[in-house]
């Protein structure tokens, strides 16, 4: 392995045109994030593949629901997952690659049956949060949501969201730009009127590439990954994919949503 990693520091940061590696990376349905729907997955997996572009390295992509993913990367079918944040809970198993990107994670609440804001979760214990099945947010909301047996679950967000519209719950954690991404898209706009950011945000969360720390290869997917995503840093072009999210240049010709309205 050692062999190994000193040849990643002297490949060239360009390797577009002869790959000479190719990964299979597991990836789950979070638009605006990503998406088999979007162009090039989603923005996060569009970063993901030109980050392993600069070392070289070819990547497919396979959808599976969240847990799914998780389960068959540790079993050895897929080389990383598409992406968590981090939670240290998860480093048991999984590797963090350095940041992607840095994300808002928020309440959203029912306007009529929920909180207005919140200081600390203690706030919240006579409130019904519903939680989508297999997330985990961070460190924090993870431990209250272990001790806590009464909160609900939804299979997706947007199970969540509906529950949340319905009444069936006060309170769900999500990131905020994936909240208002969802409910600009599938719901109407009364049934957005139901529902609110409430302050303040729970964290800002980073994201990353979750790889599985019992890869024979994963300390050297993690090099390389790394290694091409500094130097898309270095090159100033994160806020490009950014620029083209706010655009609409991923988004599914069929279901657009203005960000302008943000």
């Amino acid at each position: 392995m050692r062999i190994l990693i000193a040849v990643l520091f002297l490949l060239p940061l360009t390797l577009n045109a002869h790959s000479w590696l190719k990964v299979r990376i597991a990836t789950s349905e979070y638009a605006p994030y990503s998406s088999v729907t979007m162009e090039h997955n989603g923005m996060i997996n569009h970063i993901i593949t030109d980050a392993f572009m600069q070392v070289g390295v070819e990547v497919e992509y396979v959808s599976l629901p969240w847990e799914a993913a998780l389960q068959a990367s540790i079993a050895g079918q897929y080389d990383a997952v598409s992406f968590g944040n981090f939670v240290r809970s998860r480093e048991a198993e999984f590797w963090h690659s350095d940041p992607i990107t840095s994300e808002n994670l928020v309440f959203y609440s029912n306007k009529q049956s929920g909180p207005g804001e919140w200081a600390s979760l203690n706030d919240v214990d006579n409130f019904k949060m519903i939680i989508t099945r297999s997330y985990l947010y961070n460190d924090e909301l993870a431990a209250y949501i272990d001790k806590n047996t009464q909160i609900a679950t939804g299979e997706s967000d947007y199970d969540s969201l509906e529950k949340l519209i319905a009444g069936e719950a006060q309170m769900f954690p999500i990131d905020e730009l994936t909240g208002w991404y969802i409910l600009q898209r599938d719901f109407d706009e009364d049934d957005r009127d139901k529902v609110q950011v409430i302050a303040p945000i729970i964290s800002t969360v980073t994201t990353h590439l979750l790889i599985p720390r019992n890869s024979r290869e994963g300390a050297l997917l993690r090099e390389l990954f790394n290694k091409g995503l500094n130097a898309l840093k270095l090159e100033g072009k994160l806020s490009r994919y950014e620029r083209l999210l706010k655009k609409g240049y991923y988004q599914d010709p069929k279901k657009k949503v203005d960000f302008d309205r943000r």
